[in-house]
């Protein structure tokens, strides 16, 4: 087998990511099966031992690991203790005043050293770097979606703030002054470009996201190029690009270790995140590989960074930046195998090896667009019908807006240049325009982003993978491709098939004020609470959910506030008799009932009722429902079997006395087939009262 590292760290990182998300007792037979497959492929196929024992001393690490620095960090749980606590780079604005909310590096706990990150949702402070003591009551991540995340990023603890804290001074440490030194360099960015345009440049070029619209972002998303706003390999690979001249000088390899040098940098100031950890470690091979005059293979020094990053923490695999970024890595070998081997076929022949030269930037594109998709269905993302598009298209712009957004910080360093700095701001800001244009029209093609099926598209993706196994052992690789096209057409019918009429109810937006939107066959209802960021957040998730914009909009609130609503009709129950009922969607009933400042909507999906409301609602009779979601306030006269929400501790839980829980951190949710089953989404039963 070629690139025997290459496999070797793949399997490593795939052991691992399964550990991670496999139960112990199943990685017990899985290890004793992976003993099995190397001694007996070491006999026969040696080639297939490579990824198994990689895999095998993964999940031998991850176990390792585990017990020896993870375990003693959650036998914590549970202890209220006494910190000394360092606030870290991703520290954000919490929804109280003056406080924040993110990672804490705990360096003391009740006098003796240490040094433990913990996640807490709310504490005392202004910005990254600042120290201070206080009293924490530490507990267990909560089993969500977010949980293997954030062991990726090592922690593995969530503390609450109990008080008693005292300011101290601030950290010395490089990353908190590289932090410093990005927001700073960020202010200039922000001082020089057009608002709207000077967010994505800090986030393509510093890794600074805090100032980037929610509309440029999603336009991105939507476009399938949210990548170039995320700092990755290519960033980092065009960046150290401008110092790849004079191979042929005598200060070549001094070059080399400058080149080094500036990666070393650019990976720490823009905060080291596993996406640039990865890249990094695949440059620092390949310099390596270039100051020794050695040649150099992506795919074997993606392995030998999966497994540097897989020894430094056996949860990294589980951060959906290291997938994205391997995964694509793939995708971008699989293409280049596949020029070459058409380049070979083409011959001396002219025409084809034109063709061939243009063929290679879509089939990269394409590929790994492919690769990535996996990932993004498994975290439930949607996926880009123009994604190869798109990126053909600005994918070339980013070097520029890279190089133009140096200069710019280069040139405001000196006072006496700043006529070119207005010259420069002027050019990179129309070259921004450009790109923006360019992805918002993109992103505004019919059926740019489409939401996938989750369980469902991962098992066709299985089973597709599993047939390109088989015809590869049989040597029939030629006969995949309508096999597959079969398979995939097949698959698309059955899916439509099976999610026709199906509704959809999930809750959306703040965690306290939730909205609740209701999809079905493409079209979409809102029941709306809130503000602005609520109207966000329902815009983000029908994005790829819906062919358009949402059929009717219900604005429950009491005091309505002016706000840019899309949809096709608009409902203000302030303004609505005590009681009207309509038809919805394909067949379902909405009941709206009106009292005083108080609003109640009851949604019929065959002989189910799912409400929602805002504010304590008193009616003439008390009103039966099978599950009410996310009350801000209790009411009497509602009684609900059971209750779906997303606040920790809501104030009602004690009055809900007889009614099943259901808790979910981020977008719970219902998946309703009427008169038939109903599924909870991201939610988990809390208790019965």
């Amino acid at each position: 087998m070629k690139r025997k590292l290459g496999w070797f760290g793949l399997g490593f990182a795939g052991a691992e990511l399964a550990a991670a998300k496999l139960p112990p007792l199943v990685c017990v037979p899985a290890a004793a099966f992976l003993v099995w497959l190397v001694f007996w492929n070491h006999t026969r196929h040696r080639d297939m031992a490579i990824p198994a024992l990689g895999a095998l001393c993964g999940l031998a690490w991850f176990f390792v690991f585990s017990l020896v620095w993870v375990q003693p960090v959650r036998a914590l749980a549970g202890q209220t203790v006494c910190c000394t606590a360092v606030i870290e780079t991703d520290a954000e604005a919490s929804y109280s005043d003056s406080r924040l909310r993110g990672t804490l590096l705990l360096t003391e706990i009740d006098g003796k050293p240490a040094h433990i990150r913990v996640q807490c949702a709310s504490f005392p402070g202004e910005a990254a770097g600042e120290r201070f003591s206080a009293t924490f009551a530490l507990r267990e991540l909560l089993d969500n979606k977010y949980r293997l995340s954030r062991n990726s990023k090592g922690v593995y603890l969530q503390a609450e703030y109990q008080g008693g804290y005292r300011a101290l001074d601030a950290s010395r440490g490089v990353r908190f002054a590289l932090y410093r030194l990005r927001g700073r360099w960020s202010a200039i960015l922000r001082r020089w470009l057009p608002k709207r345009l000077d967010g994505m440049e800090a986030a393509m070029l510093l890794a600074d996201k805090s100032r980037l619209d929610d509309t440029t972002q999603q336009a991105f998303r939507t476009a399938g190029v949210s990548h170039l706003l995320a700092v990755s390999g290519l960033h980092l690979a065009l960046l150290c690009g401008l110092l790849g001249f004079g191979r042929r000088w005598k200060f070549y390899k001094p070059l080399i270790i400058l080149r080094g040098a500036v990666a070393l940098f650019y990976v720490l100031l823009t905060g080291a995140p596993v996406s640039v950890l990865r890249a990094g470690s695949v440059l620092a091979v390949a310099l390596a590989g270039d100051f020794l005059l050695l040649p150099v293979d992506l795919l074997t020094s993606t392995g030998f960074a999966a497994v540097l990053l897989g020894l430094q923490n056996a949860y990294a695999p589980c951060d959906i930046g290291f997938q994205l970024s391997f995964c694509a890595v793939l995708g971008v070998q699989a293409a280049a195998v596949l020029t070459r081997r058409e380049t070979q076929a083409a011959g001396e022949n002219a025409p084809l090896q034109t063709l061939c030269r243009l063929a290679e930037p879509i089939q990269t594109a394409a590929l790994a667009s492919l690769a990535t998709l996996p990932v993004l269905v498994a975290h439930g993302m949607a996926a880009s019908l123009v994604g190869i598009l798109c990126n053909l298209l600005v994918v070339w712009m980013l070097q520029p807006a890279l190089q133009l957004g140096i200069l710019l910080l280069v040139l405001s360093a000196v006072p006496l240049l700043l006529p070119l700095v207005n010259l420069v701001g002027l050019v990179l800001s129309l070259w921004l325009r450009l790109m923006l244009w360019l992805v918002e029209r993109c992103a505004a093609m019919p059926f740019a982003s489409v939401y996938l099926p989750q369980r469902y598209t991962l098992f066709v993706l299985a089973v597709l993978g599993a047939l390109a196994v088989c015809f590869w052992h049989a040597r029939r690789l030629r006969l995949y491709l309508p096999a597959a096209a079969l398979c995939t057409a097949v698959a698309v019918g059955m899916g439509v098939w099976m999610q026709r009429d199906v509704v959809q109810l999930t809750l959306v937006g703040s965690s306290g004020n939730p909205c609740v939107v209701c999809v079905q066959n493409g079209k979409a209802v809102v029941l709306f609470r809130g503000g602005e960021s609520n109207l966000t957040a329902v815009n983000n998730f029908l994005a790829g959910r819906t062919r358009e914009a949402p059929g009717l909009l219900v604005d429950l609130r009491a005091k309505p506030t002016q706000l840019d609503f899309t949809a096709a009709e608009i409902v203000t129950m302030k303004n609505e008799p005590e009681f009207a009922a309509r038809t919805v969607l394909d067949g379902l009933t909405l009941d709206l009932y009106h009292n005083k400042s108080t609003s109640l909507a009851v949604l019929g999906v065959g002989n189910r009722h799912i409400a929602a409301g805002a504010g304590s609602i008193e009616l003439a009779a008390p009103l039966c429902v099978d599950v009410l979601c996310a009350p801000g306030s209790w009411s009497e006269t509602v009684r609900p079997d059971a209750v779906l929400y997303t606040s920790a501790s809501p104030r009602w839980l004690v009055q809900a006395e007889g009614c099943e829980l259901y808790y979910g951190e981020d977008t719970p949710g219902l998946t309703l087939r009427p008169d038939r089953s109903m599924i909870w989404e991201e939610a988990q039963t809390v208790a019965v009262q």
